[in-house]
């Protein structure tokens, strides 16, 4: 019997399942029952050429209506490789959304993004502009650049004396392949014509109330507590970030976004703007005012990625 292990929880799952039994984290199956495994470098999957895309990329963020300043940051960093009418897109994508009084929460977003644009420069550029570095593990990768902006910005909440921190969605797109990595409970969605899946668990105290099936998600958008987070960016000299690996299809969307969206429109509101939409940055527009229409509440900040073929 084919069976599917939570890189999460390690708990055992059956074969198709999206989503794991026990700690609800997104399940990963890379290859279906019987086909050939693809080379696997250390616990990251080797980028496989599946054909010839592009990206079309939107991105927006957005103070709200009831906030004064904008504590989310995002990054949005494409390019496109082509050679012999075989077109290679590649992309980091990254949103954060950033906690803190005294502008301590605008300030630790800021620092994880220019930390995760200084890694990307230095070290996943050339092997993402190749595609043929089968040591690069992009996981391990995502998750070494984002410890590396947590202490950053630990040892300077320590040293200003301030409470601050961000939470974080980050992607690594290349070809068909999307690696997504979180802290906390800004989000990843894949969205297809007919269908919309949550990538991320929120690190919160309504989502483990979620998973431990002591109430339902429509309970858990109106929860008194829903904005405690139990695990951030910057807090605690080391962080745990979740990792996730998708494979899309062309006419797929990746979404990043910050609770200042998913906590204002709900998931099927979030597939009909973008599928009506005539462009991902149209999207994103509708999505931000969608969301102050709703009442605005937060920051809101989105990028939206879609897969075509070329």
């Amino acid at each position: 019997m084919n069976e599917i292990i939570c890189h999460n929880c390690r708990a055992i799952n059956r074969w198709g399942a999206n989503f794991c039994a026990t700690c609800g984290q997104g399940l990963i199956a890379a290859v279906a029952p019987g086909d050939e495994a693809p080379t696997v470098p250390g616990s990251s999957l080797a980028f496989l050429e599946h054909g010839s895309f592009e990206l079309r990329i939107g991105r927006r963020t957005d103070t709200g209506r009831m906030r004064q300043t904008n504590e989310d940051s995002l990054l949005a960093f494409d390019f496109l490789c082509a050679n012999k009418s075989v077109s290679r897109p590649v992309g980091f994508f990254v949103v954060a959304d950033g906690m803190g009084g005294h502008a301590g929460g605008e300030i630790a977003s800021g620092m994880l993004v220019q930390a995760l644009a200084r890694r990307a420069a230095e070290e996943w550029l050339s092997p993402a502009i190749t595609g043929q570095d089968e040591s690069f593990d992009r996981e391990v990768w995502l998750r070494s650049a984002i410890a590396t902006g947590n202490e950053e910005i630990y040892e300077h909440a320590r040293e200003a004396g301030i409470a601050m921190g961000t939470t974080v969605v980050a992607a690594i797109v290349e070809g068909d392949r999307a690696f997504i990595a979180h802290v906390g409970d800004s989000r990843a969605y894949h969205l297809r014509a007919d269908d919309i899946r949550r990538i991320t668990v929120d690190h919160s105290l309504v989502e483990s109330l979620v998973v431990a099936r002591r109430i339902s998600p429509e309970e858990a958008r109106n929860h008194p507590q829903a904005n405690v987070i139990y695990r951030t960016v910057g807090d605690s000299p080391q962080v745990a970030v979740d990792v996730s690996r998708i494979t899309l299809r062309p006419g797929d969307f990746l979404m990043l976004c910050s609770d200042g969206l998913s906590g204002m429109l709900d998931d099927e509101a979030i597939r009909e703007v973008v599928l009506d939409a005539s462009s991902p940055q149209a999207a994103c527009d509708a999505l931000v005012d969608a969301a102050n229409q709703a009442g605005g509440e937060d920051n809101c900040t989105v990028i939206l990625i879609e897969l075509k073929s070329s």
